[in-house]
């Protein structure tokens, strides 16, 4: 599977897209072997999800929450601009960058799946944990991220926990985004489809779990930032995200490529360069090998 990613990504700086693509097929029919994905088990998730989580539970069980604004959730999808997000949040000086934290991960799961009032006993100890994690990596920091993209799916126990952490949900172009995490290794991990028909059927459901928290997280907790925007308007876009998780404005926001944070992630080669835009609309060179994710392109 490495070696055919790593072919994959060869003959893809060689220009040679169907040479590639053959490649990333073949590394994904191996993933899609070692990890399998479930789709009707997500699809159930999502239903389970949106039908506890939801605005009159919020309204009912404040008394749960705390008002520490020290989190700021970086997440989406992997590969829709969660890393260069979070470089430009946490180039901020009072603003340390955690990179992709596990630990709703490993603990949101039995939080989600938990009646409330059993979730309500563990609260305490969920919130000193995660305060804990935070202030380790930013102990001054008035704020601290945490870019694990799959935080969307704990977003509804965060926000009961943490009602004042601010939620910055990055998109990008819907088959930038499928195509990207087809053709890209991850070294942590898998929930994600393999093949091109799963992954239109995982995005659906993602979008779906995203509007149902919209629709119960207020709009000053929750924001939605597109990667085509940010690499457009870099400018813009920080000082939008510096005001959203209410610090004042730093001139080092403008320059992300100069954050002296580690990378762990898929993107630790393009984190270090300045902003760019030659990943937008990257599958058009894909465009005869996409197949189903075709499905996902807006009306012409």
């Amino acid at each position: 599977m490495t070696l055919h990613f790593a072919a994959g990504k060869a003959l893809d700086d060689l220009k040679d897209y169907e040479g590639a693509m053959r490649h990333f097929d073949a590394a994904n029919a191996i993933r899609g072997r070692l990890s399998p994905y479930d789709r009707t088990y997500f699809e159930r998730k999502v239903d389970d999800l949106s039908a506890r989580f939801t605005r009159e539970l919020f309204e009912h069980r404040k008394a749960i929450g705390v008002d520490d604004p020290t989190p700021v959730l970086v997440l989406g999808l992997p590969r829709s601009g969660t890393t260069l997000t979070e470089r430009i949040v946490s180039s901020h000086p009072h603003i340390a960058g955690g990179g992709e934290l596990r630990y709703w991960n490993d603990e949101g799961l039995a939080g989600a799946d938990a009646d409330i009032d059993r979730l309500a006993r563990r609260a305490e100890g969920l919130r000193a944990g995660y305060l804990r994690l935070l202030r380790g990596i930013g102990p001054e920091a008035l704020r601290v991220t945490d870019k694990m993209p799959f935080n969307y799916l704990w977003i509804g126990v965060i926000h009961l926990l943490f009602p004042n952490a601010r939620i910055i949900h990055c998109r990008r172009n819907p088959v930038d985004t499928c195509l990207s995490i087809y053709s890209t290794h991850f070294q942590n991990g898998w929930g994600v489809a393999s093949d091109r028909a799963g992954l239109v059927s995982y995005y659906r459901q993602y979008l779906r779990l995203m509007e149902h928290w919209r629709s119960v997280v207020p709009p000053d907790r929750l924001t939605d930032v597109d990667y085509e925007e940010t690499t457009a308007e870099p400018e813009a876009t920080a000082r939008r995200l510096i005001e959203f998780v209410g610090l004042p404005w730093d001139d080092a926001c403008l320059r992300p490529e100069s954050n002296t944070d580690a990378v762990r992630t898929a993107s630790k080669w393009q984190a270090r360069q300045p902003i760019y835009r030659t990943s937008v609309e990257r599958w058009r060179k894909y465009e005869p090998w996409i197949g189903n994710l075709r499905e996902l392109l807006p009306p012409a």
